[in-house]
């Protein structure tokens, strides 16, 4: 079994005492419980290379800005963008809020459309 550096999360050899890279100090892993870095390092390395579970909605944030509505598609890129980068950097509950208000702008940008799209459409109506 391997221990990961908490400073640089190298992995380094069981019983190494310092970080073969940057020398910091691996005697953390005595006082750790069994849920320890090494573990928390393997399940973020497993996030990051698994994305079928993340959605930022910036494909239809991207689709709402030349098709409906473009202040809401604006807003939308910008989250979508803002989540993207959370998950990124790991960061996935921020990911997640990100894109849940993308989510949102998107579907009140759709909601804004089709309400624009009826007053038109009814307006032309009533001027007949």
């Amino acid at each position: 079994m391997s221990v990961y550096c908490p400073e640089c999360g190298t992995e380094n050899p069981e019983g190494a005492k310092r970080c073969s890279v940057c020398n910091a100090d691996l005697s953390y892993r005595a006082s750790m419980p069994k849920y320890s870095w090494d573990k928390a390092v393997a399940d973020t390395n497993d996030y990051s290379t698994d994305r079928s579970w993340f959605r930022s909605y910036l494909v239809e944030s991207i689709l709402m800005t030349l098709c409906c509505c473009l202040p809401m598609g604006i807003v939308g890129i910008v989250l979508s963008s803002q989540a993207e980068t959370s998950f990124k950097v790991m960061d996935y509950e921020r990911a997640d809020r990100k894109a849940s208000a993308a989510r949102r702008a998107v579907i009140w940008g759709l909601v804004l459309a089709f309400v624009g799209f009826l007053v038109i459409y009814v307006g032309g109506f009533i001027e007949d």
